[in-house]
């Protein structure tokens, strides 16, 4: 079932990253090939838009006194075939849509003209373009003739030959469809990569999600059945007194004791992976913070005839968390403790080093495996395979103290305390 759903989320972020591509080089394709066209087209539309400026020196049969020379003199009467940009050729319509200067444009385009093409004069001084039956493109504009023109001239057309740059525009159109598909067909592999990429987190938190809703099932489970049967049993003897009763009572307020500290344990890593925890940090002597947070536990351990050392050489101020370090070092301790027997020893030892305080809390008790080093800090771990309650706790405080420290930017690793026991080495920068 669990592959059944991850295969079919992997699938639709393929397909929509798929999509995504192709859409993309779909706009990126529009884009750039309508930007080349109009580069293209663009000087010759230019230079057919200046022609407003010789209307008024028009004359009629095709002539231009005011024309630079070169670009819009009178054509010779034979047959023209327009080549390159800048050439254009100026023709006179009547007002019944004949052509008057035949022989000035030449036989040729006179022919084109008058079998494929109808002079539109609803859009006046705007660039047109036409393709002809013959297959010849061409830009062109249309002016009304000066109101001083005593001919038949009724419009101006000014037109240009442009296949050459039509010819370009669909080459350039043909590579650009090649080049978009061919990146499509590549992009195809690269979606089936990121939506691998893209469902591996996702696929590693769901897992972790659900290893820790069981293992916390599991954790709950077993105190509210101790719980129940230990109650259950409680309502068989009704006329009993409470002191003839003290066993099951006492370890229900034990069990009770164990589901609110795991309760308010999952709440804490609940807000950590909601990354709503703020530090609250303040100016504290490190030697004295430590100390105090030591004391009590001294005779804790003195009453499990195990002994507690310290060597604190982190004689100055800094700013930290006091409430958080105090939880770290109480979860250090308290897992040292107990995972040591009586005549086990121990140690806490501070320092500053390179703006670095770093505190080790070291035992002789059972060790902790090389290859579950890293395990340790996962929720709900214990090394011990059976899952045995008899040292108490949860499994998580070992995952809140690893969260601490990240959330001070530090680093936390377990190392070997020869011949025998764990260090804990902690490094939190400070100030």
């Amino acid at each position: 079932m669990k592959n059944k759903i991850e295969k079919k989320q992997q699938r639709r972020f393929f397909i929509y990253n798929m999509v995504a591509f192709a859409l993309i080089f779909i706009a990126f394709g529009f884009i750039i090939f309508f930007q080349v066209q109009t580069s293209l087209y663009s000087r010759v539309d230019e230079d057919l838009l200046k022609q407003a400026e010789l209307r008024g020196s028009f004359e009629p049969n095709g002539a231009f006194s005011g024309a630079p020379p070169g670009e819009l003199s009178r054509l010779p009467d034979k047959d023209v075939t327009l080549k390159g940009q800048g050439r254009f050729v100026p023709i006179e319509w009547d007002s019944e849509g004949n052509i008057l200067n035949k022989e000035a444009i030449g036989t040729q385009l006179y022919d084109e003209l008058s079998t494929g093409f109808k002079l539109a004069t609803s859009k006046l001084e705007t660039v047109h373009s036409v393709t002809l039956d013959s297959g010849s493109s061409f830009r062109y504009v249309v002016y009304k003739a000066p109101s001083s023109n005593s001919s038949d001239v009724t419009y101006l057309q000014f037109i240009s030959r442009v296949d050459a740059e039509k010819q370009l525009a669909e080459n350039f159109g043909r590579i650009l469809i090649i080049c978009s598909i061919g990146s499509w067909i590549l992009s195809i592999f690269a979606s089936y990569y990121l939506s691998q990429k893209a469902m591996s987190p996702v696929l590693a938190s769901w897992r972790k999600q659900t290893e820790f809703v069981a293992n916390a099932s599991h954790e709950l489970r077993t105190p509210l059945t101790i719980i129940q049967n230990k109650l259950e049993l409680l309502l068989t003897k009704p006329n009993d007194r409470i002191i003839d009763q003290m066993e099951p009572i006492a370890l229900s307020l034990s069990e009770i004791r164990h589901l609110s500290k795991m309760t308010s344990d999952l709440l804490l890593l609940s807000r950590a992976d909601s990354n709503a925890t703020v530090l609250s940090e303040e100016m504290v002597d490190l030697n004295r913070f430590v100390t105090e947070v030591i004391a009590p536990y001294k005779e804790i351990a003195e009453s499990k005839e195990m002994t507690i050392w310290t060597q604190l050489d982190s004689n100055r101020v800094s700013k930290i968390d006091p409430i958080r370090i105090q939880q770290l070092l109480v979860i250090l301790l308290d897992n040292s403790l107990k995972y040591s027997q009586a005549g086990d020893s121990i140690g806490i030892t501070t320092e500053v080093k390179d703006h670095y305080w770093i505190v080790e809390v070291r035992d002789t008790g059972q060790g902790i495996a090389e290859e579950n080093r890293e395990k340790v800090f996962e929720r709900f771990y214990r090394e011990e395979k059976s899952r045995n309650r008899e040292t108490g706790g949860t499994g998580l405080g070992l995952a809140i103290a690893k969260w601490i420290v990240d959330l001070h930017k530090g680093k936390i690793e377990i190392l070997d305390n020869l011949p025998k026991g764990t260090i804990f080495r902690v490094k939190i920068p400070i100030k």
